[in-house]
C-alpha cells in the first residue's frame, strides 16, 4: 500500500478489508457508487454526495455529514488524487465538528484526509484500506482528544464503515 504523508498534529486511523471482487471493481465502486451506498455502510452516515452529481473525479467537491459517539461532523471534501485501481484521496479543510458534552456543546474544526488504497494479495483477493487522517488545529487539541478518547468513536466508526463496505461489495455487481 502507498505511503501516507507526514502531517503535523494528525492522528491516522485505518481499517482494511479483503474481498473476492477485483481491484478494478472495488475502485470503480468507490468512484461511481459510494454516494448511492454511503448510508448503508455505517449507522453514523448522514449523507455523501458530489456537488455535480457525477462520479468522483479530481477537483470534484463532495458534501458529507456523519457522526460517531457524541461527535458529529460536516465535511466539504475536494477530491485531491485519483490513481486508477490504486488510490482515491480527498480532503476537507476544514471539517466542522460538534462535540456534545453533558454540560455543553463544543464547536471545533479539524482537517480531514481520506485515503482508499487498493491492491491484490498473494491469494488473488483484493485489499481495500481506508485511512482517515484527523488533523487538529494544534498539539493541545490532539493530545486532549487522545487523552479523553475523542478518537475512539472514530476508530470504531472506521471499522464499521469498512465492514459495511465489504457486505455491500459482496452483494452488488458492477
Amino acid at each position: 500500500m502507498r505511503e501516507l504523508p507526514k502531517l503535523k498534529n494528525t492522528v491516522f486511523i485505518s481499517s482494511t478489508i479483503s474481498t473476492s471482487k477485483s481491484v478494478e471493481d472495488c475502485f470503480l465502486f468507490i468512484i461511481e457508487k459510494l454516494p448511492k451506498y454511503y448510508k448503508e455502510l455505517s449507522n453514523g452516515h448522514d449523507y455523501f454526495r458530489t456537488a455535480s452529481g457525477n462520479p468522483l473525479s479530481t477537483g470534484e467537491k463532495i458534501e458529507c455529514a456523519e457522526k460517531a459517539g457524541n461527535q458529529s461532523i460536516v465535511h466539504e471534501y475536494i477530491v485531491d488524487e485519483i490513481i486508477p485501481n490504486t488510490r482515491v484521496h480527498y480532503s476537507s479543510k476544514p471539517s466542522l465538528v460538534k462535540i456534545k458534552l453533558p454540560w455543553s456543546t463544543i464547536d471545533s474544526k479539524s482537517n480531514t484526509y481520506v485515503y482508499y488504497d487498493f491492491e491484490t494479495d498473494n491469494l488473488g483477493k483484493s485489499l481495500i484500506r481506508l485511512t482517515i487522517g484527523i488533523q487538529f488545529q494544534n498539539l493541545f487539541e490532539k493530545l486532549f482528544s487522545q487523552l479523553f478518547m475523542g478518537i475512539t468513536p472514530w476508530k470504531k466508526h472506521c471499522i464499521e464503515e469498512m465492514k459495511g463496505l465489504e457486505q455491500v461489495l459482496e452483494r452488488t455487481h458492477r
